[in-house]
């Protein structure tokens, strides 16, 4: 399009050429050349607001490139930050050992939440106990002016009832004198024995016992111990008499260990799961095994691995094997694949898409069925008819889903566990979830956070053999100082020859 006011020049070229007067020619050749210079003009002109907005933008992109050039560098930072997120965060990781959890949306249209415990708790008042003693008490004056002159109201008093402790005494050091005698018939000597006598050392059955109760059942460390057995009691004694003690302990509990291994082994299923451990700074694996009378049992490896599992249950484990996804579980010849590892799984894609919200609503749906159904507590017919019928839906739920690749992780956890969602269904009293074993693992790993590691292959030894007794006990409702001294007098305390 010509510049406003620019004539038409294929109009004026045949005028100007054709039979006009030389007057009119040299006219419209001059109005032509006019026209020509400017259109030149204004072309120019516009040529030069083109170039003028080509340097403007060019020194915008530089300005904003010399801006953001830290823009990779912090890309890159993101990404590592998201990597190191995962080992803290990631659907393998058990919520209790979730260090950054998500943010509850909390309702506060009906004002800040009340503190306290629910309506209907029970409380934790401790009832008032029966008095195995009574101290009456008595006045000689008034306590308002100090008058002398008072007379006692009969059947009048208030009762207020005192619990205590008995005030730790000092030490009690005995000496036993053991006779020898020689049997006359036999000719045999022997050394009279006294219960209450050790066999080695001079540290008593109750010194031993304090220093079980206070490294194992309340989690305190060897120096921690001796300080307080000093304090309180009187009692001089070092973090290495404590480690002594325990590494003898340790050696008390084998025999009652390897039953409770038996036992373990022998029963129709057992919950299974492993933390890392550190032992001499390297990385070690502590084993749980728990059946469903309570027997607990740890064990300290330096393998991950199913040679751990084929050690402590036999090469073909007998029972039923309640675990997470690991591998080494395969050793099992029937497994009980746990729930609540596939919810993790599943809750972790719900944000990804609509359709990884979908499957995390029909797990968590599905999950419900099952939980309601056992506890229900119905007939062994009505379970396998219900168990059968449940496999088919996850094998359909498999095929609907694993057509969306953002979803192939938590899908295909679910392909590997086809065949083991519902087993705890026709087995009355199996946990859906290897909570179980979660929850006996939980004191290994407040221990771990509170001594960082083991400096010796002795200390881990002994460590299992102890932990796993004390566990037993808690787990069983028992009296852990109670069991322990029956145990300890049994093995540690002196018995005729």
């Amino acid at each position: 399009m010509p510049p406003p006011g620019a004539c038409n020049t294929q109009d004026i070229l045949p005028l100007a050429t054709g039979s006009a007067n030389l007057e009119s020619k040299v006219e419209l050749l001059t109005h032509l050349v006019e026209s020509l210079q400017s259109t030149v003009e204004s072309l120019q002109a516009s040529d030069a607001k083109k170039d003028s907005r080509i340097e403007e933008l060019e020194f915008t992109v530089e300005s904003l490139l010399a801006e953001n050039a830290e823009i990779p560098a912090l890309r890159k930072q993101i990404t590592e930050l998201k990597r190191e997120l995962c080992f803290y965060k990631n659907p393998n990781t058990p919520p209790s050992q979730q260090r950054i959890k998500p943010k509850k949306e909390v309702d506060r249209s009906k004002g800040p939440k009340k503190r306290g415990a629910p309506k209907g708790h029970p409380g934790a008042t401790r009832p008032t106990p029966v008095p195995n003693r009574h101290v009456p008490v008595e006045s000689d004056h008034c306590t308002h002016c100090g008058s002398g002159n008072i007379e006692e109201l009969e059947g009048e008093s208030e009762v207020k009832v005192r619990e205590d402790i008995e005030t730790p005494s000092e030490p009690i050091v005995t000496a036993y004198e053991c006779n020898k005698y020689k049997c006359s018939d036999c000719g045999h000597e022997f050394t009279a024995a006294h219960p209450e006598c050790p066999q080695k050392g001079q540290l008593g059955l109750n010194v031993i016992l304090n220093i079980v109760m206070l490294t194992y059942a309340l989690r305190g460390v060897l120096r921690k111990a001796a300080e307080h057995i000093q304090s309180v009691h009187g009692f001089p004694i070092t973090a290495t008499t404590v480690h002594n003690v325990l590494r003898r302990v340790g050696e008390a509990c084998k025999g009652e260990y390897e039953r409770t291994r038996q036992l373990i082994a022998q029963a129709p299923y057992k919950y299974v799961d492993e933390t890392s451990f550190s032992v001499l700074g390297k990385r070690w694996w502590l084993w749980i095994f728990r059946d469903p009378d309570g027997h607990v049992l740890f064990a300290l490896r330096d393998s991950r691995g199913a040679k751990v599992v084929a050690e402590i249950l036999g090469k073909i484990p007998n029972g039923i094997g309640v675990t997470d996804g690991w591998k080494s579980y395969n050793i099992f010849l029937q497994l009980q694949r746990c729930w609540a590892h596939l919810l993790r799984k599943v809750d972790d894609v719900k944000g990804v898409s609509k359709q990884g919200k979908l499957l995390s609503k029909r797990i968590h749906q599905k999950f419900k069925k099952l939980r309601r159904f056992l506890d229900k507590d119905p007939p062994m017919e009505e379970r396998l008819r219900q168990k059968a019928v449940w496999e088919q839906e996850m094998e359909e739920l498999v095929c609907k889903f694993e057509k969306y690749k953002e979803l192939h992780v938590p899908v295909t956890y679910i392909r590997n566990g086809l065949g083991s969602w519902y087993t705890c269904v026709a087995h009355p009293g199996m946990e859906p979830t290897n909570n179980l074993g979660e929850q006996a693992i939980r004191e290994c790993v407040l221990w771990r956070k509170i001594i960082g590691c083991f400096r010796s292959d002795e200390g881990a030894e002994n460590y299992q053999y102890i932990a796993s007794l004390v566990a037993t006990w808690r787990f069983q409702g028992k009296n852990v100082y109670g069991e322990l001294k029956e145990l300890l007098s049994r093995e540690l305390c002196m018995r005729a020859a």
